[in-house]
């Protein structure tokens, strides 16, 4: 039995692979988004900063959250390449685009090219985020639908890691090559990986579509017969019912879908991740904490790991509304505590209060904070834009929430610091614990579970013309 189940694995591995590669891409997205944290503190320095002035606050800012313009701009023209050309030209595009942007930092003379670096990261953050949940669902089995799709959670806290782990310790330029080297493995490993059975199918090779999923699968093409007429099915129906962005929200299974996916990714950024994992030296560095920044920075950026690691491993067992739940409660206790002790430090000088006793609360704060998000609303968030819509709209769909993401990601980015002056960290803090609040009630309101169910039955439960069981059920 052992052998066989071995056997088994080994036929499949071909799917971890492509899945695995495939989210290299989103290991840059992780390195863009921690790039700002140690690289503020060299650009404050003349003598460690490849620039010849330091930069002013509202430079700061804009290097900080044009980041999310980027990112804002890219998922139409990504999902344009994916539903014209195919998802992997998509993702390729992307990482020439964080090749492009760590070449511009390393010559960097000026903010100005800081500035068009960080909006093409944010432009590739913009494909990578939009279009590897797309290919990873669109390659795995629906028994691994899940836990190869929350990888991409598992992906960017790798990427964060990295920065917070080498950035701190070696120059600004060295930091640059370092980090050059992940899109360059990238655009070449993921090269030699297929393109999805669903995007060969919708556009009529079906002889590359049979090569693509035996090659997936590990089997020959008389043996998922099933699995390859489900696929055509799946996307000749939809080819003739052909999407369009009128469809997308005439459609009543869609137009729900689409609201929960942007309802979910929407408040995920209220939650003021973005702030916590752009600046987090910064914010450590506020708190006066005996731990330094740079090695409090580095255990935030291991404990999304574990974290992510954790709902790969479980999120097919558990369930997407349970881990979407815990998630944000998760978040708005640990936000409520952290505000509170910068209230309390507020009223320290006042008062003569010692924080002496609670020096260890913003740091557990923040584990607790970003482990919670890495457990539900980090890979969910993303996994539910792959698992909600048809094929011949799902390109749209995942461009349209991925831009309200960041649309929403620039606002809180750039207003972080005027708004943490204008009504103090506590109120900044407890604002975000609010809408992560909203957030839980929001899940338990609308979202529906996807574990284990094919995209007819999703669809059903979003149309609510049927009653679906889950697997676990008898």
């Amino acid at each position: 039995m052992m052998w066989i189940n071995g056997v088994a694995l080994l036929r499949n591995k071909c799917q971890y692979l492509a899945a695995i590669l495939a989210n290299l891409s989103v290991v840059c997205t992780g390195c863009a988004m921690g790039w700002t944290s140690p690289v503020e503190s060299k650009l404050t320095h003349p003598k460690h900063s490849p620039l010849p002035t330091v930069p002013t606050d509202a430079e700061f800012s804009w290097i900080g959250s044009i980041l999310a313009l980027g990112s804002l701009a890219g998922p139409p023209v990504a999902g344009y390449i994916a539903h014209r050309f195919g998802r992997k030209l998509a993702l390729l595009t992307g990482g020439l685009l964080f090749a492009i942007a760590f070449i511009l930092f390393v010559t960097a003379r000026s903010v100005a090219q800081l500035l068009v670096g960080r909006f093409l990261q944010g432009c590739g953050i913009g494909f990578a985020l939009a279009i590897t949940p797309l290919y990873v669902c669109e390659i795995a089995t629906a028994q691994r639908r899940g836990s190869l799709g929350s990888l991409v959670q598992v992906s960017m806290t790798l990427g964060m890691l990295m920065v917070y782990s080498i950035g701190p310790y070696v120059s600004y330029t060295t930091m640059q090559y370092i980090l050059l080297a992940v899109p360059l493995l990238f655009c070449a490993a993921f090269s030699q990986m297929p393109e999805t059975p669903h995007y060969y199918v919708s556009h009529g090779r079906y002889a590359d579509a049979s090569r693509s999923l035996e090659y997936l699968r590990g089997e020959c093409i008389e043996e998922l017969q099933d699995e390859f007429g489900s696929i055509q099915r799946s996307v000749e129906d939809s080819i003739r019912n052909r999407g369009t962005i009128g469809e997308l929200l005439r459609d009543h299974a869609n137009r729900r879908a689409l609201f929960i996916c942007t309802g979910i990714i929407v408040l995920q950024q209220l939650s003021g991740i973005n702030p916590v994992q752009f600046y987090a030296q910064t914010i450590f560095e506020k708190t006066g904490t005996a731990i330094r920044p740079e090695l409090a920075s580095i255990i935030i950026g291991g404990v999304q790991v574990v974290a992510s690691m954790i709902t790969v491993l479980t999120l097919d067992k558990l369930g997407r509304r349970p881990y979407l739940l815990i998630s944000s409660g998760g978040m708005c206790c640990a936000l409520v505590a952290l505000g509170t002790y910068f209230y309390l430090e507020t009223q320290r000088v006042a008062s003569g209060l010692s924080l002496d006793r609670l020096a260890f609360l913003p740091v557990l704060s923040l584990v607790v904070f970003t482990a919670a998000f890495c457990l539900g609303f980090g890979p969910i968030a993303w996994l539910l834009i792959g698992e909600m819509f048809a094929p011949n709209i799902k390109s749209y769909a995942s461009s349209i929430v991925s831009s309200s993401c960041w649309g929403v990601a620039f606002f809180v980015l750039f207003y972080f610091s005027s708004l943490d002056a204008a009504i103090g960290t506590h109120w900044l803090f407890w604002t975000f614990a609010i809408f992560t609040a909203g957030a839980f009630l929001f899940t338990y309101l609308f979202v529906i579970e996807t574990k284990g169910l094919s995209l007819p039955e999703i669809q059903a439960q979003l149309n609510e013309t049927a009653r679906i069981l889950s697997d676990d059920k008898p």
